[in-house]
Order: structure tokens, then C-alpha cells, then sequence
């Protein structure tokens, strides 16, 4: 065995969440290693939803442009029943003045990875393919054992150790965590088809409500191209078929006119729910997968991955950097935790509504769940409220130790940081896209409002606007915005001295 390298941190995975580790580590200037057991990324679709907020995370990599370029903007969803259609939400209306992204993206998750890859393309060095991660160390620091492409064990020795490997997460296994919840006995499938139809044919979601289930078309780039998932609650795990033995069936559950004509990509499996206790043993954390896994609902699985990781990189880039206290790291536990745990709630209940085929959740489904979905689509406030949870932009840390209770108009101290467009076109998310703290002031002119700031051992970056928009901070002025890395607040109020103390606290001796 030899000790291949030395860094920073060393990432085990090479999927969406361990790459957007690896890009966001880069924008603070630390080194990485990631540890991979296969020879390159997936060549599969898999996952294909990609909402606003991980949109709005890429744009601060400058790779969001080019991830929509690759993909589908999904503007729609169409309910239909017994081959009629029921209702239909604006989805790209729905976001409108919430995000600069106010849409869903359709792009497959070897794009996304691909996407993510050409942002490390300068340090592909930095990637060990076909290296198997086999166990880890810990003193005063970490050391990643594994496998490499001759089957020679190496070794890697580093700060601070992510493990981004998916459900079956040897990592996981390593630091003793559990990973408790349950498995749904129902079978899914999933298949990435072409098809000729004249109802089924825009960049919109189809959704089919069935007595037992749904069905569902998701649009993906390319004309016809669609990936289809649905409910088979009559088959069992040991059943052996194909997409031809089920597509008159759905064909005929349907009930509009459709053809399949050519099949990408076909999978069956099985929902699992399921969180670890703990995300993070002293030096090693986990992310994604490897945390957590629940139904595909709502497209929130590959997306939270990527967040965990937003959420993390600037915290271990500012202990490696900055030596701050462990509140830091931990903050990381119990703010991506509590996500989780939410996460899991919602989705369960919304995979309830969704797959039940009781007599309670076919009238809810089949019956209420349309008269619903037409009342949202008249009423733009009901969509304003959808919008921030399906989209993820809604995640808040109203009880993290980096929160100081306090609020402003609708906006709360755990909230990202809100939308909204300023002076000469220019979206507030233009100002405040660096890797840093910032403090912002939003009142007049005439008063100098950082000339109280103490320093601090680590830089924050100020902006003053006399602009202040009243449908967010009703007729408020003079108040500070101060925001950790990730865009999401640390204090909104009116004094200066609260700003100082909480960035006191936070500078390290």
C-alpha cells in the first residue's frame, strides 16, 4: 500500500451530489479528491427533474445557462382522468417574481453530471476513476482507503471526508450510522420512450389518474420524448416482464390516443424512505443519497444531494480556512437533518395521495384532487404558496445556531434570501453571488450604514440599496440583511450591533 496523495477533502462519489461538492469547494479555494469505483459518470437518465433553487445554485457556478441549453423547460401540468383532461397549472407562472428560474427543468442526470464535469475540467486530475473506497481512519485527520484500477490498495490523507455514495453508502456503514425507515411493497416503473400522440405532445407534465395509481409523462429534450412512470400494484418483486408486456395496458388505462414507437430506457424498483441518524462523525460527513433516500415525489431527490452539499462546502471551507469552532460543522448536521426529516414527511404523503388505492385515496385522487388543482390554477396566490416547496426555494433554517431570531415585513432570519429585481434590471442575486459573507443595507442615501462594521477575520462583502421593495418588506427602511455564503439570513433588522456580535462570534480564538 502506498499513500497516493494528500488534501483537503476528499469527496467518495462521483454522481450529481459529489460533483457539485467538488464545484462549489473550488469557488473558496480548497483542495479536493474524488473517489469514484466506476470509469466515468452514469450514461442513464435516471433522475431528470432539476428545480429553481438548484438552478439558482448552478448560476453561481455559471453552469445554469448551459444545464437549461441541455435540457426541457416544464411550463404545465395537465391532470387528466378516464382520458379527459381535468385541470391544468401554469407551472412557469407559478414561480413568477419567486425566483429567476420560475420553472422546472427536464434534463437527465448524465447531462447534469456532464454539465457538472466540464465545470472540473481543470482539475480532472482531481478524479480517480475506478478507485473503490473500501474504509476510512480517523485521528487528526482522515485517511481514505481504497482500491485502485490494478486492484492495488492505496491510501489518501485529508482534512475532512464526504461521503456522497449513494443509498448503499460504504461510508454510512463506516462512521455506524443507521439508516432507519421502510421499503413500499408496490412495484414502479420507469421508462424513457418516444411516442406519437396529439394530446400528449408539449413541454408539459401529463399526469393520467388511474383507480390504482397514476401515470405520468415527464417531457424530456428532443420531440416526443417522454419519460413514463407509473404503479403496478398487481405485480410482485419476483415478476419478470418487460415494457411490451405493460404498454397495452397503459395504453388502455389512458384512454387518449398514444404509440409508443421506440424505447430508451426501461427500470423497475421499488420506494424507499429512509434517513440516517446522523450525518456527520467528527471529520466525516455524508450527503444525498447516502442520508437520506424517499420517493421520487415531486422530483426533490437528486436536487436535495446538491443542496447538502451547497450547505456543507462553505462550512468546511471556512473551518480549513478560517479555523472556526465546531458550530460551524455541526450546523451542517442539524440544518440538513431537519431538511430531511420534512423532506420525508411531505413526500411520503404526497406518494400516499398519489399510489393509494383504497377507497378513501381514490376519492381524494380521483375525485378532489382535480377540483383542487383548478382552484390553484385561478388563483395566482395559491400558486405563489406551491411554488417555494415544490421548487425547494422555501427551505428555511429558522432554528439553526447560525439564526438570530428576527424578521422584516414577510422575511424571517433562516429564509434564503428573497427575489426581487433592483435599479437598471439587475436581480438582487447578481449582488450577492460571491463565496462570502455579506451585509446589506436598505434604507437612504444620506446615512452611512457600515461605518460601524467591526472587521473580522474573514471577508464580508456590503451593498447598500435605497430601493426597497414594499410587497416584501412592507414599509420598512433602515434595516440590515446580513447573509451567510449560502444565501440564506443570519439577521434582518435594524442594528448594526447585532451584526458585529453574531460575526464576533463566529471569528475563531
Amino acid at each position: 500500500m502506498t499513500t497516493k496523495a494528500k488534501t483537503q477533502v476528499v469527496i467518495i462519489g462521483a454522481g450529481p451530489t459529489g460533483l457539485s461538492l467538488a464545484a462549489q469547494l473550488l469557488r473558496y479555494q480548497v483542495a479536493f479528491i474524488i473517489l469514484d469505483k466506476n470509469e466515468g459518470i452514469t450514461p442513464f437518465s435516471k433522475a431528470i427533474a432539476v428545480q429553481a433553487r438548484t438552478l439558482e445554485i448552478f448560476r453561481e457556478i455559471n453552469i445554469a445557462e448551459k444545464a437549461i441549453r441541455m435540457g426541457r423547460i416544464t411550463t404545465a401540468l395537465n391532470i387528466f382522468y378516464k382520458g379527459k383532461a381535468k385541470a391544468r397549472l401554469d407551472l412557469e407562472g407559478m414561480g413568477e417574481g419567486l425566483s429567476p428560474f420560475s420553472f422546472a427543468l427536464s434534463l437527465e442526470q448524465c447531462k447534469t453530471e456532464q454539465v457538472l464535469l466540464d465545470c472540473l475540467s481543470e482539475y480532472k486530475d482531481c478524479i480517480y476513476w475506478k478507485s473503490e473506497f473500501t474504509r476510512l481512519e480517523q485521528k487528526d485527520g482522515v485517511r481514505a482507503f481504497y482500491t485502485d484500477a490494478h486492484g492495488m490498495e492505496q491510501m489518501i490523507e485529508a482534512d475532512h471526508l464526504v461521503g456522497c455514495d449513494g443509498a448503499h453508502s460504504v461510508v454510512r456503514h463506516q462512521l455506524n450510522a443507521t439508516f432507519e425507515g421502510d421499503t413500499n411493497a408496490k412495484i414502479f416503473y420507469i421508462a424513457d420512450v418516444t411516442l406519437n400522440s396529439t394530446v400528449i405532445n408539449k413541454d408539459e407534465l401529463f399526469i393520467f389518474l388511474i383507480k390504482k395509481g397514476f401515470i405520468l409523462f415527464f417531457p424530456m429534450e428532443g420531440a416526443g420524448h417522454y419519460r413514463v412512470i407509473g404503479i403496478l400494484p398487481d405485480k410482485t418483486e419476483e415478476d419478470k416482464f418487460s415494457f411490451k408486456d405493460i404498454e397495452a395496458s397503459i395504453i388502455e388505462q389512458l384512454r387518449v390516443p398514444v404509440s409508443f414507437t421506440e424505447l430508451k430506457w426501461f427500470s423497475t424498483y421499488k420506494v424507499h424512505s429512509r434517513k440516517a441518524d446522523t450525518f456527520r462523525k467528527d471529520r466525516c460527513f455524508i450527503a444525498g443519497d447516502a442520508g437520506h433516500i424517499h420517493t421520487p415525489a415531486g422530483g426533490q431527490g437528486m436536487n436535495t444531494g446538491i443542496q447538502d452539499t451547497y450547505n456543507l462546502a462553505w462550512k468546511l471551507a471556512y473551518t480549513i480556512r478560517y479555523k472556526m469552532n465546531d458550530t460551524l460543522l455541526e450546523s451542517y448536521n442539524s440544518e440538513r437533518m431537519e431538511n430531511a426529516r420534512h423532506l420525508l414527511k411531505t413526500t411520503d404523503r404526497m406518494f400516499d395521495f398519489l399510489t393509494g388505492t383504497g377507497t378513501f385515496w381514490n376519492f381524494i385522487r380521483l375525485k378532489i384532487f382535480p377540483l383542487i388543482a383548478r382552484l390553484i390554477s385561478r388563483k395566482p396566490a395559491l400558486n405563489k404558496r406551491f411554488f417555494p416547496l415544490l421548487s425547494q426555494i422555501g427551505i428555511s433554517y429558522p432554528h439553526s445556531t447560525l439564526t438570530i431570531k428576527s424578521s422584516i415585513g414577510k422575511v424571517e432570519a433562516g429564509d434564503r434570501m428573497p427575489y426581487f429585481v433592483v435599479a437598471g434590471g439587475r436581480d438582487i442575486f447578481e449582488y450577492i453571488n460571491g463565496p462570502a459573507w455579506k451585509l446589506l443595507f436598505f434604507g437612504p442615501d444620506n446615512h452611512h450604514p457600515f461605518d460601524n462594521l467591526i472587521g473580522s477575520k474573514f471577508p464580508v462583502i456590503t451593498h447598500s440599496f435605497k430601493e426597497i421593495p414594499g410587497s416584501i418588506f412592507n414599509t420598512e427602511a433602515g434595516f440590515y440583511i446580513l447573509l451567510r455564503p449560502d444565501n440564506h439570513i443570519s439577521y434582518i433588522g435594524k442594528e448594526i450591533s447585532t451584526c458585529n456580535m453574531f460575526l464576533e462570534k463566529l471569528n475563531p480564538g
